[in-house]
């Protein structure tokens, strides 16, 4: 589904996104603002996940569409339906577009492989590796497996702003000291988490490092700060 419909009630990384941007919007805007490097002033809109849309999560054609943007190269061109389903998206008031994909725990960030069908399975190598060529990643680095959740996102800011020149943006968010997961990690666990993904998919200085940020964010900081009303 396009558009996929979230239950009321969630745990863990959608649980905690949702209260991020929902409820505590003003402390979590003050740091996506920070990882960018935004302009205080280029205020955040946040697309979904919102309480006003049911919490819902988009992909494919309609998270384009939530963003209001229009690619000169069609999607279908580059990626098979069923493609990635963003835990989040935004935009500011400059026009930018924020893609945003949330994790609770270390272990969350594995995704062995794509479950496509052949056919689309072919498509998804093609454009994975054009994407890897635009980040000039190392050339030996695996971005088909063990990180593919990883690389298909880095993949769909290259189609969007490499392919079509739209002014995109891509948020890691990492949630650390969430107590409903399996394994919570510490700020200083996610950092040595991010550095070894890194290594893993042979990223160093590349064209789009400005436009990709990794944020972590203490879940009881963040629940001690004030709710934005």
């Amino acid at each position: 589904m396009p558009r996929r419909s979230r239950p009321a009630e969630t745990t863990r990384s959608e649980h905690w996104l949702r209260e991020a941007v929902n409820r505590f919007t003003r402390h979590f805007n003050n740091k996506v603002a920070a990882a960018f490097n935004f302009d205080e002033r280029d205020g955040i809109l946040w697309l979904s996940p919102t309480k006003a849309d049911d919490y819902a999560e988009y992909c494919d054609q309609a998270f384009l569409d939530r963003l209001d943007v229009r690619p000169r190269v069609p999607l279908k061109d580059f990626w098979p339906p069923g493609g990635p389903c963003w835990d989040g998206l935004a935009r500011t008031n400059s026009d930018k577009r924020i893609l945003v994909e949330a994790k609770a725990y270390i272990e969350e960030a594995v995704d062995y492989r794509s479950r496509a069908c052949p056919e689309s399975l072919e498509q998804i190598k093609g454009s994975l590796a054009k994407a890897k060529t635009a980040f000039n990643a190392s050339k030996d680095a695996p971005w088909e497996s063990p990180l593919y959740q990883c690389t298909n996102r880095l993949a769909h800011l290259y189609y969007l702003h490499g392919m079509n020149d739209i002014n995109a943006y891509l948020l890691f968010v990492y949630f650390a000291g969430a107590a409903d997961v399996p394994s919570p990690a510490s700020a200083e666990e996610w950092k040595g988490g991010i550095r070894l993904m890194k290594k893993c998919l042979g990223l160093g200085r590349n064209p789009y490092q400005a436009r990709v940020a990794d944020l972590i964010v203490s879940v009881p900081e963040m629940l001690a700060s004030p709710i934005t009303l």
